[in-house]
């Protein structure tokens, strides 16, 4: 039996990895020759019938996911045809909102308030004092 996984990791093989994907969701042609196609198309009609992603235990399919979050970072369409990309994208922002969200409470907590002119707190990063 043929291994459908592949290993994420290498930059520019996940390049093509992504860019097989996208061709596996495009293609409509059955005989297409493109190298790595039809393991991807195998790859991506395990994800539609796979009974063991629910709970995560689908090798496959976790492979599948981890390319197409891969996919959605670099992805510049607003509806493409990768399946899981704008669920993805919406994720990866909410996530790197939180991030930031965090590292400026964590810059708050250890720099804390400065008191400028007229007692007034002031935030941030940047805690600056007025000259003169």
């Amino acid at each position: 039996m043929e291994k459908l996984g592949f290993d994420i990791g290498s930059a520019p093989a996940d390049r093509r990895r992504a860019n097989s994907l996208v061709h596996a969701c495009l293609c409509r042609d059955a005989n297409c020759r493109l190298p790595f196609y039809q393991k991807m198309k195998r790859v991506v009609l395990n994800t539609k019938n796979c009974k063991r992603k629910t709970n995560g235990g689908c090798p496959i399919c976790k492979q599948l996911i981890a390319l197409c979050c891969y996919h959605a970072k670099h992805c510049q369409e607003q509806k493409g045809p990768v399946s899981f990309c704008p669920n993805i994208k919406h994720k990866q922002h909410l996530q790197q909102k939180l991030q930031q969200q965090q590292l400026l409470r964590r810059r708050v907590a250890v720099s804390g308030p400065t008191v400028v002119a007229g007692g007034v707190p002031v935030v941030g990063m940047f805690n600056v004092m007025p000259v003169g």
